[in-house]
């Protein structure tokens, strides 16, 4: 009974294939001595036997073909027949010269008694060898108790497998869940962002928020055009932060601020001695950038030679500092800016069509404020508390009069306008007190005041009401089809209607 419970325990112990073939040459080595074993198992392929065994008590391991009858481990399982060699010297064919020198290890009087080794469904799935005299491998034949250890070593041998492949699905398992949960835990942290840098709750706000989604997942480059003021740097910074780029740099240059002679040195970087003044090498911008990105500012505003220039580095991402002969390269996403109408330069040849592409390969239109006034009260509760905290004030809220004058006014200057009125506004605000009228100096209310009259109608004009509201429509209309570019989808989309409802109307109102 004890060696029953012991030979049950060791049995407890192997968790993986290799381990339990070890098993199964040590209860052959420790129970029947016999003076040498080969395990064969094929690997994945199934065109290799990789064999372990024992030459007495020396480890020994060898890669035999499966289907090499060279040998005849490979007749045994190919066959699958239990087969006894008597002797191997003139009793089988020995062609493999690894299994040749396994004999030779095992001493010329010994043989062969070679099983295949079936699963429960009875497909071959290894075979062992056992070498000795002839007499003890006949008796080892007729007792049958090797194919009793086989079947032990076979169902254990299934479990372990089964063991293994739940735990490599549980391992996958977890490491999709973590993935998945890493994703969701991004996907969170990027519209957190993008919501808070990018205030407002209106459709051209929604939308432009997706469209900084969308492009930031890849590396071409994006053309952001849009007013002055309107937050062109934003969605910019925005694009890189959302970017596999965020934690490299972001390397803005403004194209309008730069002397059109300092551009290129800017740019490139120089090396000492390049020019007079140059004391000492200077990075360029374009280096500087390598691994992020490279924001141009107002790329309109730059000079045809220049863009020349700028038009290589993009197409090669390869660029030369001044004063030296060497090639440098700069990895790079570029993104620029204007609120020039490139395609109208280019009509006129003041900018390169192949450079104009380069840059377009993406583009985002950043919609005015005026386009968006519903998220001029968002916007103002947000600089408010913007610049509360940087003041160290807690200011109250916005009155409904100054509220009011803010949504009446055009806002030439977009959301720029917008934050800079507000933080005149906050200081001249009392820590404590809501924000009003009477915190505008003087010049501010009445540039609010008088535009605000300009755009007042009384309507006494309109004398059919049916009529008006067909012009009005149709002009809201036109003036969206124009911002948008004749996209039906995306006018149809910022109105909330129906793209099929759109279409009627354009044919209604004859709006193209």
């Amino acid at each position: 009974m004890q060696r029953a419970l012991e030979f049950a325990l060791s049995l407890t112990l192997p968790d993986d294939e290799a381990a339990l073939t070890d098993w199964l040459l040590a209860v052959l080595h420790k129970h029947w001595q016999p003076q040498g074993a080969l395990v064969g198992l094929p690997e994945f392929s199934g065109r290799q036997l990789e064999c372990r065994g024992l030459i007495g008590s020396t480890p020994v391991a060898l890669s035999l073909e499966a289907d090499d009858f060279g040998h005849p481990l490979s007749y045994v399982m190919l066959k699958n027949q239990v087969r006894i060699w008597d002797t191997l010297y003139g009793g089988a064919r020995i062609d493999n010269a690894a299994f040749r020198q396994l004999l030779m290890d095992v001493g010329a009087k010994h043989g062969l008694f070679a099983l295949p080794i079936p699963d429960a469904a009875g497909k071959i799935v290894g075979v062992l060898g056992v070498f000795d005299e002839a007499s003890r491998l006949w008796a080892w034949r007729n007792s049958g108790d090797l194919e009793l250890l086989l079947q032990v070593y076979v169902r254990q041998l299934a479990r372990v497998q089964s063991l293994r492949h739940n735990q490599r699905e549980s391992t996958q398992l977890r490491a999709s869940l973590r993935q998945i949960a890493g994703e969701s835990e991004q996907r969170r942290l990027k519209t957190t962002l993008l919501e808070s840098q990018l205030v407002g709750q209106s459709v051209p706000a929604r939308q432009l928020r997706e469209q900084i989604d969308q492009l930031a997942g890849h590396s071409l480059s994006v053309l952001i055009q849009g007013e002055t003021g309107a937050g062109k740097e934003v969605v910019a910074r925005l694009l890189h932060q959302c970017s596999a780029r965020a934690d490299r740099p972001f390397v803005a240059i403004n194209c309008a601020a730069i002397p059109e002679n300092l551009i290129e040195s800017e740019l490139f970087g120089y090396l000492k001695g390049a020019f007079s003044g140059a004391q000492g090498n200077k990075e360029g911008l374009v280096a500087q950038a390598n691994g992020g990105t490279l924001f141009l500012d107002e790329v309109g505003d730059m000079s045809l030679p220049m863009q020349a220039k700028l038009l290589r580095v993009l197409e090669t991402r390869s660029y030369r500092p001044l004063g030296s002969d060497k090639e440098c390269h700069s990895d790079f996403r570029v993104l620029a800016a204007t609120h020039q109408p490139l395609d109208a330069q280019v009509a006129e040849g003041c900018f390169r069509q192949d450079l104009f592409h380069r840059l377009c390969q993406s583009q985002i239109l950043v919609p005015a404020l005026r386009d968006r006034a519903e998220d001029i009260s968002l916007l103002s509760n947000h600089f408010i508390t913007v610049f509360g905290e940087r003041e160290g004030k807690r200011f109250g809220t916005l009155r409904r009069s100054l509220l009011t004058l803010l949504l009446g006014y055009a806002f030439p200057g977009n959301v720029r306008e917008l934050r800079n009125l507000l933080e005149v506004a906050c200081a001249h605000t009392a820590d404590g007190d809501d924000l009003g009228i009477e915190a505008l100096p003087l010049e501010l209310l009445s540039r609010l005041e008088n535009d605000a009259r300009v755009h007042d109608d009384d309507y006494n004009h309109i004398h059919d009401l049916r009529q008006a509201i067909s012009d009005y429509e149709a002009a809201v209309i036109a003036a969206r089809m124009r911002y948008y570019q004749g996209n039906r989808l995306r006018v149809a989309e910022s109105l909330n209607i129906a793209r099929r409802t759109l279409d009627h109307k354009c044919l209604k109102l004859e709006v193209q």
